[in-house]
């Protein structure tokens, strides 16, 4: 349960970052990259993930401040 929603529809994509995570545990390394149109459920799973594998791997969330526009690139005038 994700943010107190059933998942629905990813076990494949569960199953498969699992197997991924296991490949990672013995030592060959893995980046996943997670894409899809707003809305997909790309947090959802990424969430739902983490919350699975929390007991036997650390976890680490990072976010983006939505609140501030960062500068454009240029020279400071």
């Amino acid at each position: 349960m994700v943010w107190g929603m059933e998942l629905l529809e990813r076990t494949d994509h569960l199953t498969r970052l699992g197997a991924l995570l296991d490949e990672a545990a013995t030592g060959s390394g893995r980046l996943v990259f997670v894409s899809g149109e707003a809305g997909a459920g790309k947090s959802a799973l990424a969430q739902a993930f983490g919350d699975s594998v929390a007991a036997r791997a650390r976890v680490l969330v990072g976010n983006c401040d939505a609140l501030a526009t960062p500068r454009p690139f240029g020279a400071a005038g």
